[in-house]
């Protein structure tokens, strides 16, 4: 999974340094927003990346999450792009969606396709390529959904087995890969002997809700966990009376999730110092006993895998 860009991290107010969320990727091609806050579009011009949106996956419609999605309409509305948009959130999406197109005054030339979802479980809800997006409700104040990204399961070839038989690559290979066995001047080629299993990153993305068992199992083995910590744990009374997470909170789920690499975003803008939560989140680690690497990102960051 590459050029995973983090758009914005801080939480209801954007700061100086850190704007409002949103997750930023190219899959095979297709370019795929999870949620769009306030400034979504400057952070991705100066990041370099194309504005030619595919895909929308909001999280739920408090503002921090949504602002920018009015701006991303009319720019590629005034693009004349030819392909549409899909928008895809919890309950009201649809109904949100039509406001904005009420609101701002254009010339309509886009083709918007909004769905809203009520998601008891875990649900493939978009298949992107080689990849498929997941979603489940999550307990938030308003209507609130969790995405998971999975990128499909592969055989690749081991290389140095074909320069050892002298086999030269051809287009034999692609069904080699798809676990077909081919031949190959008159030789029966077995994908079982030429091919070696990789499994699909994963990437999950949590923010705006409360602690519940079933995140558990959402997050179950993933390779990223994108998670959001908006106060420290000595203030677990405020966060859990906003349905938000503490860094505990979050680096618990971590733990019991078995992730393998955690980002805190979503930090409440009395923590733009980071050295206020990083020994924090340092102690907890040791306390929790938890192995996944935890980072704190910038604004622009890129998601390693």
């Amino acid at each position: 999974m590459d050029n995973v860009t983090l758009l914005g991290t801080s939480s209801a107010f954007p700061t100086k340094n850190r704007n409002h969320p949103s997750i930023y990727f190219n899959l095979d091609g297709k370019k795929v927003l999870f949620d769009c806050g306030e400034g979504t579009q400057r952070q991705i011009r100066i990041a370099g990346l194309s504005p030619a949106i595919d895909y929308l996956f909001v999280t739920h419609w408090h503002g921090d999450h949504s602002l920018g999605i009015g701006g991303v309409i009319q720019s590629l509305n005034m693009m004349r792009r030819a392909e549409p948009i899909k928008i895809t959130g919890p309950l009201g999406t649809d109904a949100s969606v039509k406001h904005i197109l009420q609101t701002y005054k254009f010339y309509p030339h886009l083709e918007i396709k909004s769905r809203s979802l009520n998601l008891k479980k875990e649900t493939l809800i978009e298949k992107i390529g080689k990849y498929s997006v997941y979603g489940i409700n999550v307990k938030h104040s308003v209507k609130c959904l969790g995405y998971k990204l999975k990128e499909e399961d592969t055989f690749n070839i081991k290389q140095e087995l074909l320069k050892k038989k002298g086999i030269k690559p051809g287009p034999f290979l692609k069904l080699l890969k798809k676990g077909k066995n081919v031949k190959y001047k008159e030789k029966l080629l077995r994908a079982k002997e030429f091919t070696y299993f990789k499994k699909g990153t994963s990437l999950v993305y949590l923010t705006d809700l409360v602690y519940e068992k079933n995140l558990i199992k959402f997050a179950k083995d993933a390779d990223v966990l994108v998670i959001e910590a908006t106060f420290s744990s000595a203030l677990q009374d405020k966060a859990h009376g906003f349905y938000h997470l503490t860094i505990n909170d979050a680096l618990k789920i971590a733990k019991l999730a078995n992730v393998k690499k955690v980002y805190l975003v979503h930090t409440s803008q009395r923590y733009e110092n980071t050295k206020l939560i990083g020994s924090e989140i340092k102690d907890l680690k040791e306390k929790l006993h938890l192995a996944a690497e935890v980072l704190l990102p910038n604004d622009l960051d890129k998601i390693r895998i």
